[in-house]
């Protein structure tokens, strides 16, 4: 067994904040990307400025009252967690399969809630440059290493030009900002707050599961990954 080589009591120290939360500029989140996502690209950066506009909109009195609620699977959630520490481990990144370059931000403790979405002409935009992304990935195999990476450098290119030109944008013509409302219960994801609440032992693998996670096949209960779910094999 190994000793770590560092001091943890400083990770561990508790610090009370007063006042309404701070959260970064554009320039600082955008800093935090590539710590997250690995670079900063189209989605999130917009994904970055969506949450720093809603969040001027909430009141927010605690960092941890805002959810971030985003409805599309892509980079925008890094952008978004960047900005506001809002993270799935914590609860308060949640993702809505709903295929929209959208998400609703909501303040907890007051229930008020923002909608912000991209402009249908920059909607649009994003969408033919995704295209073009989509279309490189498809090909990649039929490509000599040269060709995809002149290809690669090519999208590169046009990538940055796209960011350049909505950074010299103001949120108004690039969003659409709308407060909605919606149960912030909808925007939660159940947490087990750090431990399994209601342990039950897998009837076919052993391991410990929370029940509600569980599946009653037989009068037993099994994990979801032994229930049918994901196929996970263990090598010996």
């Amino acid at each position: 067994m190994s000793v770590q080589d560092f001091n943890i009591e400083p990770f561990l120290e508790k610090k009370g904040k007063k006042g309404p939360p701070k959260y970064p500029s554009l320039e600082e989140a955008l800093k935090i990307v590539p710590k997250i996502h690995g670079h900063v690209c189209t989605a999130s950066y917009m994904g970055s400025r969506m949450a720093l506009l809603a969040v001027k909109q909430l009141d927010l009195k605690r960092k941890k009252d805002l959810c971030a609620a985003v409805e599309i699977l892509t980079c925008a959630a890094d952008g978004i967690a960047s900005a506001t520490t809002c993270s799935f481990g914590s609860g308060r990144l949640v993702f809505l399969d709903h295929g929209k370059f959208s998400a609703i931000f909501c303040n907890w403790q007051t229930g008020k809630a923002v909608r912000v979405s991209l402009k249908p002409e920059i909607d649009k935009e994003h969408i033919a440059f995704g295209t073009k992304l989509n279309d490189f990935y498809l090909k990649l195999k039929d490509r000599s290493m040269g060709e995809a990476k002149a290809a690669r450098e090519k999208l590169d290119v046009e990538e940055a030009g796209l960011i350049k030109k909505w950074h010299k944008m103001d949120d108004d013509e690039l969003f659409i900002a709308t407060e909605v409302e919606v149960n912030p219960d909808d925007l939660k994801y159940p947490l087990d707050q750090q431990y399994i609440p209601k342990p039950i032992t897998c009837a076919k693998c052993g391991d410990i599961a929370e029940k509600s996670r569980t599946i009653e096949r037989g009068g037993e209960r099994l994990c979801k990954p032994c229930a049918g779910g994901i196929k996970i094999r263990e090598i010996k």
